[in-house]
C-alpha cells in the first residue's frame, strides 16, 4: 500500500506495510512485508522495452539515455515522489530481472490455480 505524502489535509488512512522486500524509502517508518515474511517480495517496477527486432544500435542508445536520465537527481526526485526508486539497468539485466519475475509469477498462479477468464 503506498501511502500518499500529506497536502495539508490529515489522512485518514495508515500504511500497515509495503509490499517490498525491504522498507520504501517513500515510507520509511512503514514496515515491509518482507520484514516479517523472509523472502516475500511483490513490489511493482515499471519499465522501457522495444520490439523484438528493435536494432543493437537502437537498443544501445536508448539504453544509454535512459539510464542517464534516472542518473539525474531531479528525475529521481520525480520518481521517489511517487513512491518508486529508480534503478539503471542493461537490456540483458533487465531481460534477466523479467525472466526472474514471470518464473516467480508463475510459480504463483499454478499454486493457486489460476486459470485466464
Amino acid at each position: 500500500m503506498l501511502k500518499r505524502r500529506p497536502t495539508g489535509r490529515r489522512c485518514a488512512r495508515r500504511a500497515l506495510a509495503v509490499t517490498n522486500a525491504t522498507r520504501s524509502p517513500a515510507l520509511p517508518d512503514v514496515p515491509s512485508l518482507g520484514d516479517f515474511l523472509p523472502g516475500y517480495d511483490a513490489s511493482t517496477w515499471l519499465g522501457i522495452g522495444a520490439p523484438k527486432n528493435t536494432s543493437a544500435d537502437i537498443v544501445e542508445k536508448l539504453n544509454k539515455e535512459i539510464n542517464d536520465a534516472l542518473a539525474d537527481p531531479s528525475m529521481q526526485a520525480r520518481i521517489a515522489n511517487f513512491g518508486y526508486t529508480a534503478f539503471a539497468s542493461s537490456p540483458t539485466g533487465f531481460g534477466n530481472f523479467i525472466a526472474e519475475e514471470t518464473k516467480k509469477w508463475g510459480k504463483v498462479i499454478r499454486a493457486v490455480n489460476i486459470k485466464p477468464e
